[in-house]
């Protein structure tokens, strides 16, 4: 069932609109949620997200999102994610998401891994 995941994160490099919208069509649900830590406010819809990946490419030429572990229970998960912005630069992250008849409703991000400080 973790597809949508990987689905949803390869739309953050890939350079052709339509296929960012495709990607993430098929990965969420009608009324989806996401958040993270680089945005002021929680986006609520489907078009404001493409805004936001589509920020992420033109801030990062050929950066990419790529998912690197899921773990799932009873609908929902956590995601660890590396940002690849070239090769000597990776941040990584950890999403957790609500699915709903395999779609992505709810993802919520942060940088890092929780490290203690």
């Amino acid at each position: 069932m973790n597809d949508c995941f990987h689905t949803l994160f390869s739309a953050w490099g890939d350079p052709s609109p339509e296929a960012r919208a495709a990607a993430t069509d098929a990965a969420i649900g009608s009324n989806f949620y996401y958040c993270d830590p680089n945005i002021p406010a929680p986006i609520h819809n489907r078009d404001d997200y493409l805004t936001y990946i589509k920020m992420f490419g033109e801030m990062a030429p050929g950066a990419q999102a790529k998912v690197v572990h899921v773990s799932e229970k009873h609908g929902h998960a956590r995601l660890t994610v590396d940002f690849i912005i070239n090769k000597d630069m990776i941040q990584r992250g950890q999403y957790f998401a609500d699915l709903e008849n395999g779609k992505i409703t709810r993802i919520i991000g942060f940088a890092g891994m929780g490290e203690p400080t």
